[in-house]
């Protein structure tokens, strides 16, 4: 079987980048069309509260559930948990596009939540089909897939919902469906059978429990930290980042909707050619800490925005952000997967998905607080001060293979 350049067999890759990519695509597609599913049940003045109800059953299933789904593919193997989470994606998107009732709605973004797991899975396959040193590449591969699958959401949402708006979902559904059979046929269990894995207990399924042990291990505990002063900020980053062009630049939602293109464009070209020269220059743990400060400048930028409206300052801030944001998750990830060691990748990149599910559910309610009611800036320079917090914090040398 032939391999990529980073030693992952080339079906196993296009698998894990396909189920990469549809995952991604799904939230820039699910998101533009909701609004118009809802207001079929739901009164004008009941509309917001449904869709944060939505989002919350989406984000609290894929925390209840990604921890215990990558414990299970330490123990079971990663082959049919993400065959099973692609699955459970195909089901959840045809559900809710075949609602006929509020209830049916959230029951379809919680079994999708649910299922969710497929990404600590796919980082779990790469950690045990590369060498330490081709991990960190192999992991960009994977995000520029999330990055092109966030240009194309609310492209391909657009286009389809010319013919309805379930019609994208039926999409969506059909795609991860095709998926599945293509891992069913072509891809191989990544996990070694002589691996040693600790007997499964309650403890593994417990998110808190699970975040709890993973937090007590010391290799891990700056990562995690890191991972959490960074999501906090992006989620705010991404549900203000509109609204923001919107009130200091009168933007229209499509010219809004460049930016998150943007991002999307940066984060293809980051991951999928800078991310390797800059690994092979700085090591992991030195690019992680460049990702920061590139992110950080790119808050601060928007802060200013507030302050000095100006398009060109507000593409500068974005590009800032989404260069930083792309070579650090990539790192973060590469060096979790060292941390970790052969035997708990996919408990670890579980927990850490778990955590980032978590926190995406507190980072929009803080944000859009300190937005309303201090002032427009004060997410943003929140946080650059945050992702300041967890360079401060990171690990001081670079971390070796666990074993």
């Amino acid at each position: 079987m032939s391999s990529s350049p980073g030693g992952v067999p080339r079906t196993l890759l296009w698998f894990l980048v396909c189920t990469v990519f549809l995952g991604a695509m799904g939230i820039g597609l699910v998101n533009p069309i909701v609004p118009y599913l809802v207001e079929r049940f739901a009164a004008q003045r009941d509309l917001a509260l449904v869709l944060g109800l939505l989002a919350i059953s989406y984000s609290g299933a894929a925390f209840l559930a990604a921890p215990a789904l990558g414990a299970l593919s330490d123990r079971f193997g990663r082959r049919p948990v993400l065959l099973l989470s692609v699955l459970g994606s195909a089901v959840g998107y045809a559900l809710f596009g075949a609602a006929n009732a509020i209830w049916l709605l959230i029951v379809g973004r919680l079994i999708d939540g649910l299922t969710a797991g497929n990404f600590s899975a796919a980082f779990a396959a790469v950690g045990d089909s590369t060498r330490p040193e081709d991990r960190g590449r192999c992991f960009g591969y994977l995000g520029a897939s999330a990055g092109a699958g966030l240009i194309a959401g609310p492209a391909v949402g657009g286009l389809l919902a010319r013919f309805g708006p379930a019609a994208p979902l039926y999409f969506a559904a059909t795609l991860c469906l095709m998926n599945a059979l293509f891992g069913f046929f072509f891809m191989p269990e990544t996990r070694a059978s002589d691996a040693r894995s600790e007997p499964l207990s309650l403890v593994h399924l417990n998110p808190l429990s699970q975040l709890r042990l993973l937090l007590e291990l010391p290799a891990l505990r700056p990562l995690l930290t890191a991972s959490v002063l960074f999501t906090i900020p992006f989620a705010m980053m991404t549900t203000l980042l509109a609204l923001l062009s919107k009130d200091r630049l009168a933007w229209t939602a499509t010219q809004a909707s460049t930016v998150f293109i943007a991002v999307g464009l940066c984060d293809v070209a980051v991951q999928g050619a800078l991310l390797g020269r800059v690994l092979q220059r700085l090591g992991e743990r030195r690019a992680a800490l460049l990702g920061l400060a590139l992110a950080a400048s790119g808050l601060a930028g928007m802060a200013l925005v507030s302050a000095l409206p100006s398009a060109w300052l507000m593409f500068a801030a974005v590009v800032a952000f989404a260069v930083g944001e792309g070579i650090f998750t990539a790192c973060l990830s590469a060096l979790l997967s060292l941390a970790a060691g052969p035997e708990a990748q996919g408990r670890v990149q579980g927990g850490s998905q778990g955590l980032q599910s978590l926190t995406q559910i507190a980072g929009p309610l803080v944000g859009g607080l300190l937005y309303a009611k201090i002032h427009p800036a004060m997410p943003f320079a929140l946080g650059a001060a945050l992702l300041l917090a967890a360079a401060a914090l990171f690990p001081r040398s670079e971390l070796q293979c666990s074993t």
